[in-house]
Order: C-alpha cells, then sequence, then structure tokens
C-alpha cells in the first residue's frame, strides 16, 4: 500500500494551494500492479464467514507497498483484489513525514486509498488534521471535503473541501475556507498560497483583515496578497478599509506596514461618517499620516441634506485634522459648484473643520440671479445648520457685479468695487453686500410710478470709504454710502456707454458653471508615465506661493 504518497502530498502543500470548488479524484489504474507485502503479523486468521474468508493479520502488522511503509493494529488483506484495510493505530512514514488515522483503506491495482477518522498528516513544515481522505497514487491527488485544518507554524488554514496536486504543488480549498496568522485573516475561497514567496493570490470574492486592527482590511474578487510583506494588489472590484475610510477602484496596492496606498482607474476614496467623496483616475493614501492624493480629472463631493456640493482641481490633497475632520486642498484649475453658486480659481483649500472655503489666484464667485464677484482672494463660508453658504468674503480688489435684468440681452450692469468685502447670503440667495476702502459704485436707478410703474431715473455714481449694496428681486440697490461720501445721478442720455463700467470692468458670465459637469474644464486622464508631485512637493510649492503673496 502506498500511504507514503499521501504523505508526500501533503509535504508539497508547503508549495502552493488553491481555494475553489473541487470534485474529488477519479479511481485510476496502473500497468502491472506490484502486489502489496505483509512484512508482519503476530497473528494471523482465516474465517469462512467473515470478511470473504480472506485472512486477517492482528498484533504489530506492517505492509508495504512500493515505497510505502504501514503499521496497524490489524489488517484484511483481499489477496485476489489485491486491496488491504487497515485498522486501529494506523502509522504510516515515509522519509520525514508520518501519518496517523483510525482506518485506511487501499487497493493496491488503482493505488487508490482512503483513510478515516482523526487522520493526521505531520511534515517538517506543517500538520493537517481531517477526517476523511481520499488518495490516488497514480496520479498524486488526495481529497477530502468534510472540512480539513493545516497548521504551519503561527499559520492556520481551514477549508471544508481540499484537494491537493502533488506534481503541481498546490492544493484546491472550496468555499468557507480561511488562511490565519496571528497578524491577519484571508477569508474566501479560489485562493492559491504559495508558500515559498508566501503570496495568496484569489479569482474569487476574499477579505483580508488586520489581525491587530481590524478595522484595517481589504476586500476583492480578484488580487494577490503577501503575507510576509503585508502588500495586497486588487482588480476590479477591489476596496481598502482603513480609518473609517474606502478606497475603491480598478487597480488598487495597499501596503499594511507603510500604510501607503495606490488606486488607478475610477478611483473613489470614500468617508462614510463625513459623507465626503474624493474621486479620479489615479490616487495615493498615506494612512499614518492621516492624509490623500488624487488627480486625473479628480472632484470632491460633500452630499448634503438638500444638494451636494462638488470640488475640482488638477490635484486634489486630503488632510485630516485631529478632530477627524479634513482639509481638501486643490492645486489649478480650481471650480466648485453647488446648486446656488460656483466658482473658480487657480487653487483652493476646503477647511472641512469650520466650512470655509478659499479661493486663490484671479478667483471668481457666481450667484443666482447674474450676480458675479471677484477679488486677489475670496472665502466662502458654509452654514454647518442650514449647509448653504451664507457668507463670502473678498480680499484686495474685490469687485461685485449684478445684471440689471438677468432676462434682457442688455449689457447693462449695476457694480460696486473696493478694497475689501463681506458679501451674505439669505435664503441661498446673494444679499447684501459690504465694501470697504475707496469703494465706488455705478447703479441703475429706478423709482416706483403711481401711473406706469417702475420707471428708471438715470444711473448714479457713488465713491466713498464703506458702501453698502442690497438685492432687491435680484437688482443691487445701494443702500448706504459712508464717509467722504459723493454720489451723482446722471440722466442715461448724459453718461456716455464707456462711462457706465468701473476700472477693470469684466463681466465673464459665458465661464459660469451651469451645472456640476462643468467642474471640468478638460479631461484629465491618468498617464502612469508623467512624473507626478509628491503631496510633500505640492504643500511646499503653496507655501512659498503664500510667502510671496504675504510680502507684497
Amino acid at each position: 500500500m502506498n500511504l507514503k504518497i499521501i504523505f508526500f502530498i501533503f509535504f508539497i502543500f508547503t508549495g502552493v494551494f488553491l481555494f475553489s470548488q473541487v470534485t474529488p479524484p477519479a479511481p485510476s489504474k496502473k500497468d502491472n500492479p506490484k502486489p502489496i507485502n505483509l512484512i508482519n503479523a503476530d497473528m494471523e486468521e482465516v474465517n469462512e464467514h467473515v470478511f470473504n474468508g480472506n485472512i486477517v493479520y492482528s498484533g504489530h502488522v506492517i505492509a508495504e507497498h512500493e515505497t510505502s511503509h504501514l503499521e496497524a493494529d490489524s489488517i484484511i488483506y483481499f489477496s485476489d483484489k489485491n486491496f488491504i484495510e487497515a485498522r486501529g493505530n494506523v502509522f504510516f512514514r515515509d522519509k520525514q513525514s508520518t501519518l496517523n488515522c483510525k482506518k485506511l483503506t487501499y487497493n493496491g491495482i488503482t493505488r487508490n486509498a482512503i483513510a478515516y477518522h482523526n487522520v493526521k498528516l505531520v511534515t517538517p513544515d506543517q500538520t493537517v488534521e481531517t477526517e476523511e481522505m481520499i488518495y490516488d497514487a497514480n496520479r498524486d491527488v488526495a481529497y477530502f471535503d468534510n472540512w480539513g485544518t493545516v497548521y504551519k507554524g503561527d499559520n492556520i488554514t481551514h477549508t471544508k473541501v481540499g484537494k491537493y496536486f502533488v506534481k503541481d504543488n498546490r492544493i484546491e480549498l472550496g468555499d468557507n475556507s480561511t488562511l490565519e496568522s496571528p497578524e491577519y485573516i484571508l477569508e474566501g475561497s479560489d485562493i492559491k498560497y504559495d508558500a515559498k514567496n508566501e503570496i495568496a493570490t484569489f479569482t474569487k470574492f476574499t477579505r483580508i483583515t488586520n489581525k491587530k486592527d481590524p478595522t484595517v482590511y481589504v476586500t476583492g474578487s480578484t488580487g494577490s496578497y503577501n503575507t510576509k510583506t503585508k502588500q495586497s494588489d486588487l482588480k476590479n472590484d477591489g476596496k481598502v478599509y482603513y480609518q473609517g475610510k474606502i478606497l475603491s477602484g480598478n487597480d488598487l496596492f495597499f501596503d499594511e506596514i507603510k500604510g501607503f496606498g495606490r488606486g488607478i482607474k475610477n478611483v473613489k476614496l470614500e468617508e462614510p461618517k463625513e459623507k465626503r467623496y474624493l474621486i479620479g483616475e489615479y490616487a495615493e493614501v498615506y494612512q499614518f499620516k492621516d492624509s490623500a492624493m488624487i488627480t486625473g480629472r479628480p472632484y470632491m463631493v460633500k452630499a448634503f441634506t438638500k444638494d451636494s456640493l462638488y470640488i475640482h482641481s488638477d490635484t486634489l490633497i486630503a488632510i485630516q485634522g485631529k478632530d477627524k475632520k479634513s482639509t481638501i486642498r486643490g492645486y489649478h484649475n480650481g471650480r466648485l459648484f453647488k446648486s446656488n453658486v460656483s466658482g473658480k480659481s487657480d487653487s483652493l483649500v476646503y477647511q472641512e473643520t469650520i466650512g470655509r472655503i478659499d479661493f486663490y489666484k484671479k478667483p471668481i464667485f457666481w450667484s443666482t440671479g447674474g450676480r458675479q464677484l471677484t477679488a486677489d482672494t475670496l472665502s466662502a463660508y458654509l452654514n454647518s445648520s442650514s449647509q448653504a453658504i451664507d457668507s463670502i468674503y473678498g480680499r484686495s480688489h474685490a469687485f461685485v457685479i449684478s445684471k440689471v435684468d438677468s432676462l434682457s440681452p442688455k449689457l447693462e450692469f449695476n457694480q460696486a468695487k473696493g478694497r475689501m468685502l463681506h458679501a451674505y447670503f439669505q435664503n441661498e440667495e446673494l444679499h447684501l453686500v459690504n465694501l470697504k476702502g475707496n469703494a465706488e459704485s455705478i447703479t441703475y436707478v429706478e423709482e416706483e410710478s403711481k401711473t406706469k410703474g417702475k420707471q428708471r431715473t438715470g444711473i448714479s455714481i457713488s465713491v466713498c470709504g464703506i458702501l453698502q449694496g442690497e438685492f432687491v428681486e435680484r437688482k443691487m440697490d445701494i443702500v448706504s454710502c459712508q464717509l467722504s461720501a459723493e454720489s451723482k445721478l446722471y440722466p442715461e442720455s448724459r453718461l456716455p456707454e464707456q462711462n457706465r463700467y468701473l476700472p477693470d470692468f469684466e463681466w465673464r458670465d459665458d465661464e459660469r458653471l451651469k451645472k456640476w459637469q462643468d467642474i471640468f474644464p478638460d479631461v484629465f486622464p491618468y498617464n502612469k508615465n508623467e512624473p507626478r508631485k509628491t503631496i510633500e512637493q505640492l504643500l511646499e510649492e503653496e507655501k512659498k506661493q503664500n510667502a510671496k503673496v504675504s510680502n507684497r
């Protein structure tokens, strides 16, 4: 009986194993099979009424077949079929490996063996335990379907079904399988593990959990996991879970030791608790720095109760603070869209903690009703309860433009400018603006007539230190002009067209974002060969730029 091969199959298990739906090996025949040899038995007994009259050997029975060695309490030898059945303390030894069980049958013609009850295989590298095992020595294949456990050092593998291939150095394991160590757990099916390089691969849904921090885990239906370096490569539907965030994408890499993740194509970084999503074609996440970078047509979505806030830049960086709130920085081609406002700038910063969005380098804001705000820098403030932008602050060269009649093709504009701007919203519409420092305004004045309704009476030009304008029915009226105020009302016929615009007037309504998809000025596909700036480089550039601004 060639029980040697039973052991050898498990010895090879140290090589590769594959988890999948498996089928038992079919019996095969070997040309000119050798007979099973009985080496020793303390007692020999023949009973015509028991075991069809075949010989029963008992008492330190030893049998050999080809290169295998078997010992048992008793053996029933069916000589006409070249078949034996071993019972009681079955022991098999081959080289440095041993196999123990309570019962074993072996067919010398097909070289098919079946081990039963408390089956335990011990090799220099591992121990395998199960209740029943089939082994085809001709094909070097072993199989079990009633749960088995494989121990290799601190690593433990559980599976209901297992099929071992000696020549291919692999084992197939069925559903509900786990590969476990003190540091991680792999759960799933269709997993292939190569113990030589310590890499597991899988083609069906699998979950890999960090046992020291169960909140860190990865899932996917296609990929690999290096059990030594703790690195995961995931394809198609892979996801990385860490610190309440979820990174997904078509091609994912995650290093648990370094806390570094990378995603390529259809990448999404979700933070469900904050209802915030970063989406793009390429992303890098740094778990231990609480930061992430995303490029390739990236954008952020912050979901609110009534609508959502959309932000885009060529590169977005998210840095999480101690309060678990994040700061989102956007570099180049910054865009913002919300149902009632939109904006553009070269760069932007969204501070989630205080609900403020800063826009730098030629920022511009549009509000419903044809209203435009510009300044050297603009800051928008989100109301935490209403989840709406309730004010905007502008620094240096502030300029407010409102079309007199948003539905009219006439290019008539109410305008106001100054050094500093405070703009306030009411019911999500621009309601009031305060301008300080060399304030100027040009407004089209209308008065109510008892017979003809509102009639235009002229164009007012005002200059003062502090100017306040209020929007009434989406039209800007000057409420007050204080500190060295000078105002003059001109009949339209007396004020030439070229004098109806303040210096530096620029109407940019053709750039206004009308829907959220307009946040993308162009398509920025991810190019893996294009050099990318690191988070540190981008932040250093921002630091230098801010230093230049402050020194002006």
